[in-house]
């Protein structure tokens, strides 16, 4: 098995990928067997994912790009936006020819792939696994399973204001409220580890995809995403509520889901080794769906 720091500090499972606007795109390749897509979230990386990988490479080949802006990934030329990180997914899914992938978003990355996913007119995606995210952020009148804290347009732009004048202040408040609270209360050291990987990023490329994240409203085109999808959501979650998981399944064509009862945000990092399960169960009973029946010589 690969140890998260091994995979993480060995330059062999890194890869980069020249956009098409030019921007490299790094990525890191780990293991052999079905293919499995980790995109991580806002103001996250690759390395969010290094224990789920490391896991998961056992008998899978598992991939993960750092997005534009986030890890060692750079912004690039090209104005940030949902689309054109979706855009980048489907670039970097076309170069590999991947061929019936599990794909899983968390948060943010979950609606890039769905972006992703309406555009795919092949084979490429076996199935989908949404961490703890809504296909629309924002609350008002008409729409209450945004984020819990009753984010509308007013605060998200207050939210912005404060990113782009204070983004260390901005991570420190934001940071413990991506798990639970007894999470964050019993694991102090997890908190303040992904506040130190968050602080480092700029600002103004948060800012940017934070305010295209905000326009983002997926519910009148999730019925045409048609691949088998798992909802995995934190069951005490301080982004998104159990409704929103409930929504989901109503609304995509063949999705169920799973709680993680003592998790946030985050429960691939709160609960690790029944998330892994989850992943690896679901993913061997699509890819098995998926994949052609094989016929060898005498067979009919």
């Amino acid at each position: 098995m690969l140890s998260a720091k091994v995979a993480h500090n060995d330059p062999s499972h890194r890869r980069e990928l020249v956009l098409r606007d030019g921007n490299p795109l790094c990525y890191f390749d780990y293991g052999q067997g079905p293919a499995i897509l980790l995109v991580h979230g806002w103001a996250a990386s690759s390395v969010f994912f290094e224990d789920l990988s490391a896991a998961l490479a056992r008998d899978h080949r598992v991939i993960i790009p750092d997005l534009r802006g986030h890890g060692e990934t750079p912004a690039g030329p090209s104005p940030l936006s949902i689309e054109l990180l979706a855009a980048d997914i489907a670039e970097l899914v076309a170069h590999l020819e991947l061929d019936h992938v599990v794909a899983l978003g968390w948060s943010m990355g979950a609606m890039v792939l769905w972006q992703s996913l309406l555009a795919d007119s092949g084979n490429a995606f076996a199935g989908m696994i949404v961490e703890d995210m809504s296909p629309r952020i924002l609350n008002n009148a008409d729409w209450s399973l945004g984020m819990v804290n009753g984010l509308d347009a007013a605060s998200s732009a207050r939210a912005l204001d404060v990113m782009r004048k204070d983004w260390p202040a901005y991570v420190r408040a934001f940071t413990p409220h991506m798990f639970a609270r007894d999470t964050a209360r019993g694991n102090p050291d997890l908190v303040a580890r992904t506040s130190d990987r968050m602080r480092h990023l700029d600002s103004d490329a948060m800012a940017c995809l934070w305010a295209s994240m905000a326009q983002q409203d997926l519910r009148p085109q999730l019925p045409a995403i048609r691949v088998p999808t798992l909802i995995a959501y934190g069951g005490r979650s301080d982004a998104y509520g159990p409704e929103t998981s409930r929504y989901l399944v109503e609304t995509l064509p063949e999705a169920s889901r799973q709680e993680f009862a003592r998790s946030g945000h985050a429960p691939h990092l709160e609960e690790p080794t029944e998330f892994e399960h989850a992943v690896r169960d679901f993913a061997s009973r699509v890819q098995t769906a998926a994949s052609p029946v094989q016929k060898f010589e005498g067979s009919t």
